[in-house]
């Protein structure tokens, strides 16, 4: 029995062999899946940049943003605004100004140790605001030469590098999860 004409054409590759059904791809099939990832992979490395730098930002305004107000109750005016600076003498500067820095390593050598150290910068100012801010914040105490009682309530500085360091935690995970397998060893396997 015979083919009917133009039959071999339409089931087999002809010789292409390996390439794209369209005539213009150049390459095995699997250049084209591996290019694919190199775009997902450098997308994913934006995306973990600019939360990065949004953490950062966000940790450099709060230490100039109120942290507590200290309140008694016979007036509605606070007696004393305190910012998140002047409590943790600015220790969050340092911190936004290293995880900006990881942040530009980790977008121009998609460094993982640079990932790692974000994630470690987000638990430090984590600490920091849950252990030294968090407690001033929602105190209870004499004011006002110890003859009336005062509390404290805390203000958008609190909230602020709370977010910011979760965002920086977030971030880290965010970019080993998006990561994938370091590049030594992806290259090894290929």
């Amino acid at each position: 029995m015979s083919a009917t004409p133009g039959a071999a054409d339409e089931y087999s590759t002809g010789g292409r062999g390996l390439r794209g059904a369209s005539g213009g791809e150049s390459g095995p099939a699997w250049r084209a899946t591996r290019r694919g990832s190199r775009e997902v992979r450098r997308t994913a490395g934006g995306v973990v940049f600019t939360l990065a730098i949004v953490a950062a930002l966000l940790l450099v305004v709060a230490e100039f943003t109120t942290l507590y107000e200290a309140h008694i109750a016979t007036r509605a005016a606070p007696i004393q605004t305190v910012t998140a600076g002047s409590h943790n003498s600015y220790a969050m500067l340092p911190i936004a100004a290293l995880a900006a820095l990881f942040a530009f390593a980790l977008w121009r050598s998609g460094s993982r140790a640079a990932l790692a150290a974000i994630g470690v910068l987000g638990v430090i100012a984590l600490l920091i605001a849950l252990l030294h801010d968090l407690p001033d914040a929602h105190a209870v105490g004499l004011a006002d030469n110890n003859s009336v009682s005062a509390t404290t309530t805390p203000n958008a500085g609190l909230y602020l590098e709370t977010a910011g360091a979760i965002l920086l935690i977030a971030t880290s995970g965010l970019g080993f999860l998006l990561g994938g397998l370091p590049r030594a060893r992806a290259r090894g396997r290929s």
